[in-house]
């Protein structure tokens, strides 16, 4: 499995950020019962579903770029978690916590600075410019607007977001990426 190796670094952070926030956000409930949800270590219906189609899509994308020579693959698969990253940088600019209290993400969603922002989306572009070419540019900043997007509706419906939503918005950026370096 080509992604065993991020999860398993990572301790599937992400992949249970998405589970965690698609249990809560597709569940109609309340806002804050979709906190207590996602708070919740038990997986639902929708974040199991999450997860197969996410790591599905993953691979079948992978799948798909496995033509190139190992090099360029391998520099396919490292510009992924780069942009996921970096589109989770983005997502915490001018943002609010969701929750009362603790949590991971009140340490970052809010504090980080514009500059700090296009720093990082400076770096992000040359390491992709640097690996993939036009091609990987174009993929990060389909991938970068999705990751927008997704930003945007988990704020609205949570008001504010979660280190949860923070990990569930990098897995699919990761997973747009691929999907339009297949497209491209």
């Amino acid at each position: 499995n080509v992604y065993k190796g991020p999860a398993l670094l990572t301790g599937g952070f992400h992949l249970d950020g998405l589970a965690d926030t698609c249990d809560g956000v597709f569940s109609a409930r309340t806002r804050e019962r979709m906190l207590e949800i996602m708070r919740d270590s038990r997986l639902g219906t929708y974040g199991g579903l999450a997860l197969v189609f996410c790591i599905t899509f993953k691979i079948l994308s992978v799948v798909s770029l496995a033509a190139p020579a190992a090099p360029a693959l391998f520099a396919l698969l490292v510009c992924g978690p780069i942009v996921g990253r970096a589109g989770i940088v983005m997502a915490m600019y001018r943002e609010r916590y969701a929750r009362d209290g603790t949590g991971m993400g009140n340490v970052y969603i809010g504090h980080v600075a514009g500059r700090d922002v296009l720093v990082t989306l400076l770096i992000t572009a040359g390491l992709v410019i640097g690996l993939t070419g036009a091609r990987g540019l174009l993929a990060a900043g389909v991938s970068l607007c999705a990751m927008y997007a997704i930003k945007r509706f988990l704020s609205r419906r949570l008001k504010g977001l979660t280190g949860d939503t923070l990990g569930a918005t990098e897995e699919m950026g990761e997973l747009v990426f691929l999907l339009a370096l297949v497209w491209f």
